[in-house]
């Protein structure tokens, strides 16, 4: 969770780079590059409020488990198998990374 609310915070300084840009440069080279990454940080910002959802459901269902299954020898039961959910994190790492580099050269182009 964490590292999902450490990116929604980046993406705001991203937003806030991104404004500053805009008000540099005015011109169709860099306005429509510069709404390319606007919808791409609205649409992240979805997903990382949907990946949150998620995984605030999936520690409630783990937490449950394990309060029902206490006292029955389970200790030692792995509770982190929620393949799915881990596979979509790591897709999102991977997404996100490719997004902020994206950024970061166009921000370094437009200076």
């Amino acid at each position: 969770m964490n590292e999902l609310s450490f990116a929604k915070e980046e993406i705001r300084i991203f937003e806030k780079h991104l404004g500053a840009l805009l008000q540099r440069h005015r011109v169709v080279t860099v306005t429509a590059p510069a709404e390319h990454f606007q919808n791409q940080f609205i649409r992240h910002r979805e997903v990382i409020d949907e990946l949150r959802h998620r995984l605030h459901g999936s520690e409630l269902q783990l937490a449950r488990f394990a309060r029902d299954m206490s006292g029955m020898g389970l200790e030692s039961v792995r509770m982190d198998n929620h393949v799915k959910l881990r596979d979509e994190m790591m897709r999102f790492r991977e997404i996100y990374t490719d997004l902020k580099s994206a950024f970061r050269r166009f921000e370094a182009e437009t200076k």
